[in-house]
């Protein structure tokens, strides 16, 4: 089991706190659910990014099952923007 730091503990509650509030709860003027949606994963993603509670690849994949759940992309575009060939520049074998 890994252990957890404060900042981890505190980022692993906060991200999905966030999302529920900025999902379900705050209502920004302006937004459409689509961008709210967004608005809402990113902000998960970005607290856990941060305090790193998950490691950082795992948490680059939230977007792709959250995005088609919540209505803020659908899955073809949202894997569409993952398949970007320069986001598999990491890929390539180093001569």
């Amino acid at each position: 089991m890994p252990h957890y730091t404060w900042k981890k503990s505190l980022g692993l509650l906060a991200g999905p706190l966030s999302f529920i509030l900025l999902y379900f709860v705050v209502e920004p003027a302006g937004l459409n659910p689509s961008a709210q949606a967004v608005l809402a994963v990113t902000a998960w993603v970005a607290i856990w990014w941060i305090s790193e509670a998950i490691p950082i690849a795992a948490t680059a994949l939230l977007p792709i099952v959250l995005f088609p759940l919540c209505g803020g992309l659908a899955m073809t575009e949202t894997l569409h923007a993952y398949s970007h060939p320069y986001i598999f520049l990491c890929w390539l074998p180093h001569f």
